[in-house]
C-alpha cells in the first residue's frame, strides 16, 4: 500500500484539482453516457490512473406528474391549476398575510402539514374546485410516476458535458494523455467531443511556449556567433553542439525514471548556454591556429589537447554544483532534482560529444567557409 500526499494548486478546468482532467460534450445525453463509461473502463485498465470519477451524480428519484387531458376538460380543471395546487400544498408559494414583531416584518404562507405531504397518497388526497363547483381529488385528473433524473446539468462552450477526472500514481501527465488519444476517437460515439482541461491544457500551453522560446534563444544565439566570428559558417559548426546535449538529457531521466517536465526544460535552456560553450573553445582555438598557417589537421588536434582541461574543468565544476540538488531530498526536491539531473547528463554527453562530433563538423565545412571568406573579400575589393 502506498500512501502519497501533495498540494495541487487549483488551475481552471472543471471544478476539481486533479491532474487528469478531460471534457466530453455533446447535446445528447445518452451518448455522453455511453461515452463517459467507455472512457473510464479504457482508463481503469491502465495502470497508473487512481480514484477515477466523474462530475455525473446517480440519477435522483422524482415523481412526474402527467395531466389525464379528458379526464381534466370534462371535470374543467386546467393544468394551471393542478400546477398551482401541487405548488401551495408543497412549496409554501402562497402568501396570504404577515405580522411585524420588534420592527421585523415575516411572510405568512400557506402550506400543508409535514405529516401529510410524505408520500404519493398524500399528493391524491389534494382536491380542486370543479367547474360545476364540487371538489375533486387530484388523483383522478392526473398520472404519477416514479422516475429518476440528474441532479445538475453541466455545460462547456454551451454544451452539455461530462468531466472525467483522475489522480495519476506512477504515470506522467504526458504519458496519460497520449494513453487517452491512442483510442479515444474509438471509445467515442460521433456526436461527442473532447477537450483536455486543467493540468493538460496548461501542459499543451507550456510545450508550445517552450517551442517558441527555444527557436528564438536559437536565432538569437547565431546572430550573435555570426557577428563574433563575422561567418555564417562557423555559427553552425558551434551550433551542432545543442542537440548533443538532448541524448544525455534522455539517458539521465531514463535511468532516474524522471519524466519530461517544466523543469526539465529549463534545465535544457540553461544547457543551451552551458554547451556552446565547449564548442566555442574548440572552434575558437582551431581559428587562431588555421590563421597562423597550420592545417585544419593539425588545429584541430592542437585545439583538442590544448582545450581538453578547460572544458573538463568547467564541465565538472558545473556538475559538482549541481549534485546537492540533483540528491537533494528535502522540501521541494521533487521540482529541483529533476532540472539538476537533466543538466547532469547534458553536460556529460555534450562534453564527450563535442570533443568528438565538432572537430568532424569543423573539418566538413570549415573549406565552405574559406571559400565564402575568399568571395566576400573579393566583392569588398572590387567595391572599392
Amino acid at each position: 500500500m502506498f500512501i502519497t500526499a501533495a498540494a495541487i494548486p487549483n488551475i481552471k478546468g472543471a471544478g476539481v484539482s486533479v491532474p487528469y482532467q478531460i471534457v466530453l460534450t455533446s447535446d445528447s445525453f445518452k451518448e455522453l453516457d455511453i461515452a463517459r463509461k467507455n472512457l473510464m473502463g479504457y482508463l481503469a485498465k491502465k495502470k497508473g490512473f487512481v480514484d477515477i470519477d466523474s462530475n455525473v451524480d446517480e440519477g435522483k428519484p422524482e415523481i412526474d406528474i402527467n395531466i389525464l387531458r379528458e379526464n381534466a376538460n370534462r371535470m374543467g380543471v386546467s393544468a394551471s391549476q393542478i400546477a398551482k395546487a401541487v405548488s401551495i400544498a408543497f412549496s409554501s408559494d402562497l402568501e396570504i398575510s404577515y405580522f411585524e414583531q420588534n420592527g421585523k416584518q415575516y411572510k405568512i404562507t400557506l402550506r400543508v402539514p409535514d405529516s401529510e405531504r410524505v408520500s404519493i397518497d398524500d399528493l391524491k388526497k389534494i382536491q380542486l374546485r370543479a367547474k360545476d363547483g364540487r371538489l375533486v381529488y387530484l388523483d383522478g385528473l392526473v398520472k404519477f410516476t416514479r422516475s429518476t433524473s440528474l441532479a445538475s446539468i453541466y455545460h462547456y462552450n454551451r454544451q452539455r458535458q461530462v468531466t472525467i477526472y483522475s489522480d495519476l500514481f506512477g504515470l506522467d501527465l504526458g504519458g496519460a494523455v497520449n494513453y487517452t488519444r491512442a483510442k479515444i476517437d474509438k471509445l467515442l460515439p460521433p456526436s461527442v467531443h473532447y477537450k483536455f482541461t486543467g493540468f493538460a491544457e496548461e501542459m499543451g500551453k507550456t510545450v508550445k511556449a517552450f517551442g517558441v522560446a527555444l527557436g528564438l534563444s536559437i536565432i538569437l544565439m547565431f546572430i550573435i556567433l555570426a557577428i563574433l566570428y563575422e561567418s555564417l559558417i562557423q555559427p553552425v559548426i558551434i551550433m551542432v553542439a545543442l542537440p548533443l546535449s538532448i541524448i544525455g538529457v534522455m539517458i539521465a531521466l531514463y535511468f532516474t525514471h524522471l519524466h519530461f517536465s517544466l523543469f526539465v526544460m529549463i534545465g535544457f535552456m540553461l544547457l543551451m548556454g552551458m554547451v556552446g560553450k565547449n564548442a566555442v573553445l574548440l572552434v575558437d582555438f582551431a581559428n587562431e591556429a588555421v590563421a597562423k598557417g597550420k592545417d585544419a589537421n593539425e588545429a584541430l588536434l592542437e585545439a583538442g589537447e590544448k582545450r581538453l582541461r578547460p572544458i573538463l574543468m568547467t564541465t565538472i565544476a558545473m556538475i559538482f554544483a549541481m549534485l546537492p540538488l540533483a540528491l537533494s531530498h528535502s522540501l521541494g526536491s521533487e521540482t529541483k532534482a529533476p532540472m539538476a539531473i537533466s543538466i547532469i547528463g547534458g553536460l556529460l554527453s555534450s562534453m564527450i560529444l563535442t570533443l568528438l562530433i565538432v572537430p568532424v563538423i569543423y573539418k566538413m565545412i570549415n573549406p565552405i567557409d574559406r571559400w565564402l571568406r575568399k568571395w566576400y573579400e573579393k566583392r569588398i575589393e572590387n567595391d572599392i
